[in-house]
């Protein structure tokens, strides 16, 4: 590719005159560009796709697309714009020119910005003069429509679709300086609104918006977008500072009707009513309005305006799972607040803006369907054209085996299983961050290429109108998860109080050398947990940022006029940090490195991200293009100067994101499959815990304990240990769809680690792998011994596969490698076997109350079970087993193992390492009247590797649990096994006599 290829062929400022054509499968044909703007298709992806090579197929454009209302609006409101805008107030033609005509402007507005105001403005003061006008207006009107049968729900909404970075809060702000001014020249003209209610989903947006308010702690450098964005002609000055008495900006929950407690409306409320059911009468929505609107006179014009408006919605649906559930409430609390407010103010329109406005998953609506009251669109595609926003680069393959697409593309499907789930309360961590390898490895390939961006930065700092340091994200599942990538990424204190530092050292928030803390950390958790309990903002950190802090509390003050800066808390400093990063002279300034979970989807918008990772589930397109969005804002707007080639356009910047499975779906409807399958939702009830709930071990493998004071190896009957290099990439190509630019991730800096530093490595965990009851002293008088071991291990006994390399080992988890290296020891040794479990170190003991699954199979209802359901794997005998165990007295209750994560380790072939799911756990009372767990296997003749999941159960996994089942009390009762296989219909005979022998009771028919 030439070093002048430049994938931006359109400038920010004026309506785009060039696309890329697009081709039948979806992707982008960059070598053929086609004149004029492109139409808006509902079944054209909204973001292209990038294959391995280009098909010369072009699309045609359905002829339906230039019927669909934004391409007829645009088509509108250009011939209005070349007209210089005839027939609306001499204010809105003042404010028109003096936006997008004025040369002296020292930042032009975005052509983005301006369709969207010339939409608004078009709309309300010119449509209904003309014949196409009137015919757009009534098409609006119909697809506002949602409940034919009463018109209050149907609200008068306007939504204006604008890529991330394309300004939407510059927008909102010349929206209501359009009607204020106008307004106020105008008191009669009922097209304008007398006051505005901006609304945003969260806290964070909310704070962000605080610019569209007056700043009036200073007559000089008004820090309100009215001022800093130069949108105010002279003449109007005056009449601004009325401005904030008729603007409220708050969140949607303050919509949210109150609970009465404390002085109460009647006396019944919170008692319990005649069905058992608590009486939680809420405060009448007048008293809502009251305490939001108070200002505001009733029966005057309120302008709406929702910043991400695809919150606000009417659910039409009652989804199972939990968070569209929640988001159903949230979104229902936010739309009928202005259904309610429509009835005591005249609403001149509800604005909604946002990059994504789709209907989300679960509420009702074809998932990732366009609001039909989009008026305008200026998508991700355009904004990348134009150089609106930086072009990610995304994983596109690599030298792994996988067939469909790279590894580093879609992590968390690939490690899901090996996270630590979350826990409510908080847990005591283990003494080495316990990741999987391949996030390992995908960690180190990503930081070599964050580190060429950071050389980058500091090379052309002096140079450079950029003062803040490119920031890498991570954006994780569960806290658990995200403590742990903290830990690896940032350095922590083990049990010892020995002080390790970062594995990436640009965000170790440890010196290397001497392990002291930086002044300056510049990796950041951020979490629910590290809000509440922050660690990270101590005596030092407000001692070092004392200048900063001061800033804040003045910036807090126009943000809250109503709170005091006494009241500032940690949590507050550290929401500040996270809200700041990237922005010199603020508390986030020094960051380089966030780690976070599932709190950077919308509303942060740090312009100097060049990296984000993701460890989590993403259970909608939608939510992949919020989380890639925070990568995408620019730090620059330089235009190339006069002369130059591509004069007048941005130069591009570029993003990297791994993790985040955005496979670019085209919008419109969803297809639906003309028969559904009947879903069942498999979930522990909470209501019988306390009788039915059972716990168990989670082994992920076995600790044969023998001790000499020689130490010795054989390695020659050992397996052995194989380096996957077709199961984890050691290259990743990168691409973007709008450029034959490829980037490589690769492991160089890996590969350059000294052979020594593995032996010491390895050899040191064996010692705390071996040895983990010692703490203080780990009997390191072993290690020379072991050391030696290991050399000869690694000399003899590993096998390269693909492209993997020694150096590898160091992102293998360390109990593997070390239980390898302790077969071949014990080889060598007499003494009589002692097994200990390994337990997951952060969720060692498993409970059906964590089941939570969604299945298609046939299900079978419970009684004496924990979860509602058992899950029929084949046709019949899971539920002939189920309805056994339900009428066998001595079972005081079972789980069928589904969604239930139980696991026996098993080595097949001396080097497979497996995992074996038992059919059943049963809780078994004795005829002593004590309890022991029972796992249930009902097996065919032919099941795979029956006999030696039935040696593992029996001599490793039952001693080993049973030698410690006395340390964990949930699971304190003695375990045992029993086998059933031959003819199903006999099958509760067989568990009868199976129980009887397992429980030496003669009576088991009583």
């Amino acid at each position: 590719m030439p070093d002048s290829f430049n994938p931006i062929i359109n400038t920010p400022f004026d309506e785009p005159c060039l696309h890329y054509d697009t081709n039948l499968d979806g992707t982008l044909n960059y070598k053929r560009k086609l004149e004029g703007r492109r139409l808006y298709n509902p079944m054209i992806s909204p973001v292209p796709a990038k294959k391995s090579s280009q098909q010369e197929i072009n699309i045609s454009i359905p002829n339906a697309a230039d019927e669909h209302l934004i391409n007829q609006i645009r088509i509108e409101v250009s011939i209005w714009r070349k007209a210089d805008y005839p027939g609306i107030t001499r204010v809105g033609k003042v404010l028109l020119t003096y936006w997008f005509s004025n040369i002296t402007r020292n930042r032009r507005l975005f052509f983005a910005q301006r369709e969207a105001v010339e939409t608004g403005i078009w709309l309300n003061e010119v449509a209904e003069r003309s014949n196409n006008g009137q015919f757009i207006l009534n098409q609006l009107q119909h697809n506002q429509i949602i409940n034919e049968s009463d018109p209050k729900y149907n609200l008068p909404r306007v939504a204006f679709k604008v890529a991330t970075g394309g300004g939407k809060t510059v927008i909102m702000a010349m929206l209501i300086l359009y009607h204020y001014l106008n307004r106020q020249e105008y008191r009669t003209d009922t097209r304008f609104a007398d006051y505005f209610l901006i609304l945003a989903p969260g806290i964070t947006i909310k704070d962000r918006l605080s610019v569209l308010r007056i700043d009036t702690t200073s007559l000089y450098n008004q820090q309100d977008y009215y001022h800093s964005m130069d949108l105010i002609p002279p003449q109007f000055e005056h009449q601004i500072p009325g401005l904030n008495s008729r603007i409220v900006i708050t969140n949607r929950h303050s919509l949210e009707r109150r609970v009465y407690a404390g002085n109460k409306k009647t006396p019944f409320d919170g008692k319990m009513k005649p069905d058992g059911k608590k009486d939680d009468n809420r405060e009448d929505f007048s008293l809502v309005m009251k305490r939001v609107l108070g200002k505001f006179r009733k029966e005057s014009r309120l302008l709406v305006i929702n910043d991400e408006g695809h919150h606000c919605y009417y659910p039409k649906a009652k989804p199972s799972d939990t968070e569209e559930k929640r988001e159903n409430e949230r979104a229902a609390v936010w739309f009928s607040g202005i259904m309610e407010i429509a009835q005591r103010y005249k609403l001149s329109a509800v604005y909604d803006l946002s990059a994504t406005p789709y209907f989300l998953n679960g509420s009702g609506y074809a998932e990732y369907t366009l609001f039909p009251w989009v008026v305008s669109d200026f998508g991700l595609i355009e904004a990348m054209e134009s150089g609106l926003v930086k072009i990610p680069f995304m994983p596109e393959s690599d030298d792994t085996q996988e067939l469909n697409e790279a590894k580093l593309k879609n992590i968390y499907l690939h490690v899901k299983d090996d996270l630590p789930k979350k826990r409510k309360s908080k847990q005591e961590l283990s003494d080495q961050p316990q990741l999987p390898t391949l996030i390992k490895n995908a960690l180190a390939q990503f930081f070599e290429n964050y580190e060429k961006e950071y050389n980058r930065f500091i090379k052309d700092y002096e140079s450079s109108f950029i003062d803040a340091p490119p920031v890498f994200i991570v954006v994780c599942n569960n806290t658990s998860v995200s403590s742990e990538v903290f830990r690896y990424i940032a350095g922590y204190e083990n049990s010892n109080g020995q002080i390790i530092p970062g594995q990436l050292d640009l965000f170790s928030n440890f010196d290397k050398q001497y392990r002291n803390p930086l002044a300056k950390p510049p990796t950041l958790l951020i979490d629910s947990n590290s809000l509440e309990e922050s660690e990270q903002i101590d005596d030092d950190f407000k001692k070092e940022f004392a200048p900063e802090i001061e800033q804040f509390k003045r910036e807090y003050k126009f943000l809250h006029p109503d709170k005091s800066v006494e009241n500032i808390t940690e949590a507050d400093i550290l929401r500040e940090v996270v809200n700041t990063v990237g922005k010199p002279k603020t508390l986030g300034s020094h960051v380089r490195c966030v780690v976070s979970v599932s709190m950077l989807t919308e509303g942060w918008d740090a312009n100097t991200v060049t990296h984000i990772m993701g460890i989590r589930a993403f259970g909608s397109q939608l939510l992949c293009e919020q989380v890639v969005g925070r990568a995408l804002r620019r730090i620059s707007y330089e235009v190339i100067p006069p002369g130059k080639k591509n004069a007048g356009m941005l130069l591009p910047e570029y993003a990297h994101v791994i993790g985040v499975p955005f496979n670019f779906m085209p919008g419109g409807t969803t297809q639906v499959a003309s028969e559904r399958p009947e879903y069942h939702q498999i979930k522990a009830l909470p209501e019988r815990q306390q009788d039915y709930e059972i716990c168990f071990p989670l082994v992920r493998g076995y600790r044969i304990e023998c001790e000499n004071d020689v130490i010795t190896a054989d390695f020659s009957k050992v397996e052995k240990f194989e380096i996957d290099g077709s199961k984890y990439p050691t290259e990743t190509t990168m691409g973007t769809p709008f450029s034959p630019e490829i980037r490589k991730l690769t492991l160089e800096q890996l590969k350059q680690k000294r052979r020594h530093e593995l032996e010491f490595t390895i050899a040191k965990n064996y010692i705390a792998f071996q040895f983990p009851d010692y703490k203080e002293n780990r009997k390191f008088q072993y290690f020379p011994q072991i050391l030696m071991v290991v050399r000869n291990w690694l000399d003899t006994n590993i096998s390269l596969l693909g492209d993997a390399f020694l150096n590898m080992l160091f992102h293998y988890e360390a109990s593997k490698v070390c239980q390898q290296i302790h077969r071949g020891i014990v080889a060598t040794q007499r003494n009589k076997e002692n097994i200990t479990p390994l337990l997951n170190s952060y969720n060692p003991i498993g409970s059906t109350r964590y089941v939570n699954g969604i299945t298609s199979r046939e299900v079978y209802s419970t009684k004496k079970s924990h979860v509602n359901y058992v899950v029929a794997d084949t046709e019949t005998w899971e539920q002939i087993a189920a309805k056994a165990l339900e009428e066998l007295p001595q079972v005081k209750s079972y789980v069928k193992n589904a969604f239930l994560g139980f696991a026996i380790p098993y080595v097949k072939d001396g080097k497979d390492e497996k995992a074996y799911y038992p059919d059943f756990i049963a809780r078994i009372k004795t005829s002593t009247g004590k309890t022991i767990n029972v796992i249930i296997e009902i097996t065919g003749r032919n099941k795979e590797d029956k006999d030696i999941k039935k040696w593992f159960t029996e001599n490793r996994w039952l001693p080993a649990v049973n030698k410690i089942r006395n340390e964990h009390p949930e699971i304190s009762d003695v375990w045992s096994f029993i086998e059933i296989e031959d003819d199903i219909r006999a099958i509760k005979n067989n568990l009868k006599d199976h129980i009887a022998k397992v429980i030496g009771a003669d009576d088991v028919n009583n």
